[in-house]
């Protein structure tokens, strides 16, 4: 039987998700397929798992190799940047891949230089708005959405720029 459950884990929060997942886990409920911030889960209460997500743009045939020797199964993907992984709780002495601290630290600068990319294109497709602007309700509407959008990524930006800083300084 599969169980669908909607939550929001922002791309810094990659250590909130692997806990979730984990604990998900640990009641029944293994992911299957995550869409849209949607997870898919599996219910089998025979089973546990350990889960780990890694941020990977240019995922090539050898990462997902180097997870499958250490041991860890790819369950999905996120748009091709997030990669699910997991491996049983029965198997704890398995190591996480890419969890030392420069790892962890080389995925968040990789997280940054990713979406400040996605921010500034989307920012450049805004100039639209700016050179043609009348002043019309629509108008004000766009400019209020890509104010909300704006602050997203501000707090993203400075979220990811804490956690670089942490890592950096341990």
């Amino acid at each position: 039987m599969t169980k669908k459950k909607f939550k929001l884990f922002l791309a810094y929060d990659v250590e909130k998700e692997e806990k979730w997942l984990t604990e998900m886990s640990t009641k029944g409920l293994h992911l299957k397929k995550y869409r849209l911030f949607t997870y898919t889960f599996e219910e089998n209460k025979e089973e546990s798992y350990i889960y780990q997500v890694d941020f990977r743009p240019d995922a090539k045939e050898d990462y997902f190799r180097l997870y499958e020797d250490a041991g860890w199964e790819h369950v999905t993907g996120a748009v091709n940047l997030f990669h699910y992984f997991r491996v049983p709780t029965s198997q704890q002495d398995i190591q996480k891949i890419y969890s030392d601290k420069e790892s962890i630290l080389e995925s968040y600068k990789r997280m940054m230089s990713y979406y400040l990319m996605i921010f500034f294109l989307c920012m450049a497709g805004q100039l639209a708005l700016v050179l043609s602007w009348k002043g019309y309700f629509v108008q004000y509407l766009a400019a209020g959405l890509v104010l909300i959008v704006i602050v997203l990524y501000i707090n993203l930006f400075i979220s990811l720029k804490l956690k670089i800083n942490y890592y950096r300084r341990n």
